[in-house]
């Protein structure tokens, strides 16, 4: 498969909005970092006219040189530039975005889009070698001849070297270095190393920190020697604990292993750490803990593991191995809660042969396991997972019966106890049964609760209230449709399915004519097996009848039939597929 030289970046949804919402800004990079490619495909995504220079007037992205930038931006233009790292660093101020080189999870989607995979021990090397933009990357394998799988053997032979990072440090020179291997650092931890707070660094609150913060990882492979002495020195002067944590993270992958014990007692970092430095520290703490003994500090990285699963790039084979790991670690709570957390996340992202490793691995549990209380927790696991592949297939009887087995259980175990109630009490709003859900969910103020406090309370102005004030936007914007509200633009705001969110919008449109059309739109790129085009179908219909484009018995007719359809496996659901707003709109949660 042919390498391509773009890759979409998580930096191209800001620039998306940027341009979608006509804002002036501008996106600079390195030579050959692909801003131009990215700036174009954008323009032509967003609508945007593409051109070369300043000129004031019409909105547009343009191309310019990177002393234009200020100019085309006080113009009202989105500029795109590049040149080298010090001129993009110097023009890195407020509103310009940066273009990174690709992260290492970034590399491995993006040789696997090739039909490339890579040892994770080389997937480093390349990216420092390459310079880690995609371009060169496809050039790095052109030169290897698109293997199917990269060794750090053939990039320790490829020819390559990041030429933006070393001509940059040659010409700045150990200050630059310095600054850049600490990342962040007050001004008397500068001056005591031998780092200076030049153009490449922002002051935050008592602070200097990269403006770009990817420079670490270049200037720490560029001078590992230097790397070393710094963060050795850093160790004895830095306060805090996450930056004390990274650097010992660093040193163990430049060799040092005199900080591994210490670096035990930071485990607790992982509670508040963003998600790069999450998985960057989980990934060490997999790795040392087991030198240290410390099996609690190797169940809490693989739980921060499985909670940024949704953010990272797996194989089956990763999956495999995280849940090898987390089973060796039972009977410890924390291996029981990451087998959970993993098999969530498949089974939510629709990947049920991976998560049949995680549940043939319970079910082994189950056969080897001596003590009861072990017993019980691994069956836990393994119920509540059944029971949501049940609830996801449709099956909520089946459901019902997995939680209740366990519901009966609690009093021997109270492992993920809140979750056995909570599914049970959704478990039985799926099924219509709103008395019984109750009484599993009473006092729930999340979004279980006011879900069934929409099904049920002709309060719904309240409700809306309660929703707004939990931090429910889901909620609050059902109450809203419901009430007949035009709340179109909190709808768009949601992190739900867009087919479904099309469908609200529709519904809380005031035009119903307009709706339709813009509906039906939707409902020709919906896979009419899948189980939201019913919701769509609903909304549509509803639509025909408030814009007296269908006869009225016809409609009733067709909501029968509608009914029928989901009344077996959620009959909760088919209580509310009416041709009315209100009704529509509390139907949508069993969409969702």
């Amino acid at each position: 498969m042919a390498c391509s030289g773009y890759f979409p970046r998580p930096v191209d949804r800001e620039v998306l909005e940027l341009l979608e919402a006509r804002r002036p800004g501008a996106l600079l990079g390195v030579r050959r970092s692909g801003v131009s490619t990215t700036a174009r495909r954008l323009a032509n995504i967003a609508g945007v006219p593409h051109k070369d220079g300043v000129k004031c007037g019409e909105y547009a992205v343009v191309e310019v040189a990177v002393e234009e930038v200020k100019d085309a931006v006080r113009c009202g233009l989105f500029a795109a530039a590049t040149g080298t790292l010090e001129e993009v660093l110097k023009a890195a101020d407020g509103g310009v975005i940066l273009m990174p080189p690709m992260s290492t999870s970034e590399l491995v989607e993006f040789l696997a889009s090739s039909g490339v995979s890579i040892d994770l021990e080389a997937a480093d090397l390349l990216l420092y070698k390459t310079g880690g933009y995609p371009e060169d990357v496809c050039k790095a394998l052109e030169a290897m001849n698109y293997p199917a799988r990269v060794t750090r053997q053939m990039v320790k032979e490829l020819d390559a070297r990041p030429v933006w990072f070393i001509d940059a440090a040659s010409r700045l020179g150990r200050g630059f270095l310095v600054a850049s291997i600490l990342a962040t650092a007050s001004e008397e931890e500068l001056k005591a190393l031998g780092g200076e707070a030049g153009f490449w660094m922002r002051r935050e609150g008592g602070l200097y920190v990269l403006k770009a913060p990817w420079l670490q990882f270049y200037a720490v492979q560029y001078d590992p020697e230097l790397a070393k002495s710094v963060l050795e020195e850093a160790l004895k002067m830095v306060e805090d604990r996450r930056r004390a944590a990274y650097y010992m993270a660093l040193l163990w992958r430049l060799g040092v292993r005199s900080h591994v014990e210490r670096s035990m007692e930071y485990v607790d970092v992982l509670d508040a750490a963003p998600p790069q430095l999450a998985l960057d520290l989980s990934l060490y703490f997999l790795e040392t803990a087991p030198l240290a003994g410390r099996r609690d500090v190797e169940a809490k990285a693989l739980n921060t593991l499985a909670d940024l699963m949704p953010i990272l790039t797996y194989s089956v084979r990763d999956v495999e191995y995280l849940t090898r790991r987390a089973a060796a670690l039972v009977p410890q709570r924390e291996a029981y809660l990451a087998l959970y957390k993993i098999g969530m996340h498949l089974l939510t992202a629709g990947k049920f042969s991976e998560a049949e490793v995680v549940l043939s691995t319970l079910e082994d549990l189950l056969f080897k396991t001596q003590r009861e209380e072990e017993w019980l927790m691994a069956k836990r696991v393994l119920n509540l997972l059944q029971a949501y592949k049940e609830g996801l297939l449709g099956r909520w009887k089946e459901t019902k019966r997995l939680l209740e087995e366990e519901y009966v259980a609690l009093k021997f175990t109270d492992l993920l106890g809140d979750r056995v109630r909570r599914n049970l009490g959704w478990a039985y709003v799926m099924l219509g049964d709103f008395r019984q859900a109750k009484l599993y969910l009473k006092g729930d103020r999340g979004y279980y609760g006011l879900a069934l406090l929409l099904l049920t309370t002709k309060k719904l102005g309240r409700l809306r209230s309660l929703a707004k004030a939990a931090k429910e936007p889901i909620i609050a914007a059902l109450a809203g449709v419901a009430l007949g509200l035009d709340v179109r633009a909190e709808v768009e705001e949601l992190d739900i399915r867009p087919e479904l969110k099309e469908a609200l919008k529709a519904l809380a449109d005031p035009d119903p004519a307009a709706a339709l059309r813009r509906l039906a739109a939707v409902l020709s790129r919906t896979d009419p097996s899948d189980k939201s085009a019913l919701y769509l179908y609903a909304v549509e219909a509803y639509l025909q009848k408030a814009a007296s484009r269908a006869d009225a018995e016809e409609v009733k007719k067709f909501f029968e039939r509608l009914r029928g359809l989901v009344a077996e496996d959620t009959p909760g659901a088919a209580k509310f597929l009416k041709p009315s707003k209100r009704a529509l709109a509390k139907a949508a949660v069993f969409f969702l």
